[in-house]
């Protein structure tokens, strides 16, 4: 196994040992944030729900605190001694306000005719009424317009829509507030008996309101018609009960208990009401005048009415129908009102959930009995699409209060926003994942690249033990020849120069070593002077020429006029070791007869150049960036065929910038330049 193999696997440890628990404890830590996040929305979810429930418990109780008569165009009222026919609240046109979506309020006696508190009975005229034939047929077209909507849904008898069945009245009753003859009342008759039992299905022309609800919610009935006006199924929102746990058992309870409450009907309501009855009929187009009135048999009579609580249903054309059973004088009627479903809900329901809080994190859904009937995506980023298939969790499901126990408000989370918590604990954790990544990355550089400068020196050692080794061997078997008088007395000279030559080898590779330890303790001390280039030329000719010439080749000084003469800052030494390597290198990677070039010139940066160029194959693109890195040699059959430490263009680089120069590499065609830049020496 490699040294960078068990690094990584130790940093690979290293960094699970940390990870692994950091991540479990934010993780837990996020989760119950977010369990806390969640469980503030759903109270707020079950406030407004509460809000919701108790407007629509407000709007039943106003309507079912209406008496019997209300449902009449005219009511009678007792003010003082004297009795007044007015018109009934129900009576006024547009219907009123107080029911959101309220088309209007009709009954249904015990023959199955229709009426409703908007006409008057068809005897009275209407301009008699206070109502003008405009206003007449505006309300008549309501009226068949809820007649329509009944028969429509089977709880009418067509045959019957245009027989209405009202009491008997004389051509132009009494006008609002105008008063009766006390003695006219009759006050002390009792009500009649309540229905029996056997009785209490109603009578055959009401069957159908008996049988609105009794399919109950387990046995409903999904027709397509009531398909074609909803939103699709409950069930099809695919709502996950994510955080949910006991609390959906208990809201499940909470249903049960809602629903069997909802079967259990309460007790009939008794009240005493007043309502006129006439034993003449005069036409409705003679003026009514005290004569009249008094030679009129109109007697004012006191019933008790047993009132049952309102029920609720859908119908399929989509209206919501509230009604209640009334029985009076042995007879049932059937009172109650129509409400366009789409604005009742829009007004007590989505309406107000768009202006509340909830609106940006979650959505609303209306639905009965599993069927969607109005949802509202909040103001979130989220939306549902045109099929209804919301995905999401489940925040707070609820069921209205009767007689509306069978709707329910669904609230699903669309964006859960993060609460100040959550945003510390992201930032702690995307800290802790950088500082993690982050360290584990750089001990990796670290230990990669100290595990690459241990090769490296390895390398290096193995190499200037090489380069020692092999000018000492000469230099020992030489001077051994030359001791011992083996040497011909032509060849001694010879064998005298290639000593001093191995010797200044050895000298400029152990000066190499000496001045790369000094710099990299910070202890290379330099002394810069003013230089004219012809001394640096000098300098180089003379120590440069027999390093070149014992190698077999040639170099070329070439200069630029008029330079002679300009100064540089240099240090002799450096400059000398400089050169020295520059040309070892040269000499290394070109062959041939063509000889190596030094070019001064004068750059544009007012300094002076000195370039040395081979005429070798260059060095690759890849390579130019790294070739002045320390112990580095070029990975290619040439650099590997040759010997080198690895540090000769690496303290290149180092010495010409402790004397403030520069030095670049270029590629010629053929060969590399290595270009010296020196600055020029102030002038005085």
């Amino acid at each position: 196994m490699t040294s960078l193999l068990k690094l990584r696997l130790a940093l690979a440890v290293f960094f699970s040992a940390l990870a692994v628990p950091a991540v479990a404890l934010i993780y837990q830590t996020y989760l119950r944030l977010q369990w806390e996040t969640f469980h503030q929305h759903q109270s707020l979810a079950e406030g407004f729900a509460a809000r919701v429930d108790q407007s629509v418990r407000e709007v039943i109780r106003a309507e079912d605190a209406r008496s019997f008569t209300e449902y009449n165009f005219f009511n009678v009222v007792s003010p003082g001694t004297a009795s007044l026919l007015q018109r009934s609240p129900l009576a006024a046109y547009p219907p009123p306000t107080s029911v959101p979506g309220l088309i209007g309020h009709f009954q249904v006696d015990t023959h199955g005719a229709f009426s409703t508190p908007l006409l008057p009975p068809p005897e009275v005229d209407g301009a008699a009424a206070g109502i003008e034939s405009a206003e007449r047929e505006r309300r008549q077209t309501l009226a068949n317009h809820m007649q329509d909507i009944l028969a429509a849904n089977r709880l009418l008898n067509a045959g019957l829509r245009d027989k209405q069945r009202y009491p008997v009245a004389v051509a132009a009753p009494p006008s609002e507030h105008q008063p009766l003859a006390r003695e006219e009342r009759d006050a002390g008759e009792s009500a009649r008996a309540a229905p029996s039992a056997a009785s209490a299905d109603g009578p055959p022309a009401q069957v159908a309101f008996d049988s609105l609800n009794e399919s109950g919610a387990s046995a409903y009935s999904f027709s397509p018609e009531r398909a074609n006006n909803t939103l699709g199924r409950v069930d099809d929102l695919k709502l996950e009960q994510k955080f949910q746990g006991k609390a959906v058992m208990a809201d499940a309870e909470k249903k049960d208990q809602v629903e069997q409450s909802a079967k259990t009907k309460r007790a009939l309501r008794k009240e005493a009401t007043q309502q006129y009855e006439l034993s003449a009929v005069a036409p409705s187009t003679a003026p009514v005048d005290e004569d009249r009135r008094s030679n009129t048999a109109l007697r004012i009579r006191t019933f008790e009415s047993e009132v049952d609580g309102f029920e609720t249903s859908l119908l399929d054309s989509g209206e919501l129908v509230v009604f209640r059973k009334v029985w009076r004088d042995g007879q049932r009627y059937v009172q109650g009102l129509i409400i366009d479903r789409e604005r009742f809900f829009a007004a007590l329901a989505t309406a107000p959930f768009d202006t509340s809080a909830l609106a940006h994190s979650s959505a609303l859904v209306v639905a009965r009995r599993g069927e969607v009937l109005a949802r509202d995506a909040g103001t979130s980023s989220r939306a549902y699409d045109t099929a209804g298939q919301m995905r999401g969790t489940l925040l707070y499901q609820a069921r209205l209060s009767a007689p509306l126990s069978d709707f329910e408000l669904i609230f699903s989370v669309t964006r859960l926003p993060a609460g100040p918590g959550a945003v510390v604990i992201a930032w702690l954790a995307g800290v802790l994942a950088l500082v993690l990544c982050g360290g584990t990355a750089l001990m990796y550089r670290l230990g990669a690249r100290q595990l690459a400068l241990a090769r490296q020196q390895q390398e290096f050692i193995a190499a200037v033990s090489h380069e020692l080794k092999t000018p000492l061997t000469s230099i020992r078997m030489y001077g051994e020849m030359l001791r011992e008088g083996w040497a011909p007395d032509g060849k001694r000279q010879e064998y005298y120069n290639f000593i001093h030559d191995e010797a200044e080898r050895l000298t400029r590779l152990i000066n190499n070593v000496l001045n790369l330890a000094r710099m990299t303790r910070n202890e290379l001390k330099i002394e810069l002077r003013a230089v004219t280039v012809a001394q640096l030329v000098d300098l180089l000719h003379s120590k440069l020429g027999s390093v070149v010439s014992h190698a077999g080749r040639r170099y070329e000084v070439n200069s630029e006029a008029g330079l002679a003469e300009c100064a540089v800052m240099v240090d002799l030494d450096c400059f000398t070791q400089v050169f020295l390597n520059l040309i070892d290198n040269a000499l290394k990677f070109t062959g041939g007869e063509q000889a190596l070039q030094i070019n001064v010139r004068r750059d544009a940066e007012r300094g002076i150049e000195f370039a040395v160029r081979d005429f070798g194959p260059g060095i690759p693109k890849e390579q130019l960036e790294r070739i002045f890195a320390l112990f580095y040699r070029g990975e290619n059959a040439l650099t590997r065929a040759t010997a080198g430490t690895g540090i000769g263009l690496a303290l290149v680089k180092r010495l010409v910038e402790v004397m403030h120069g520069r030095i670049v590499v270029v590629n010629q065609q053929p060969g590399a330049e290595f270009r010296v830049l020196l600055p020029l020496a102030a002038r005085t």
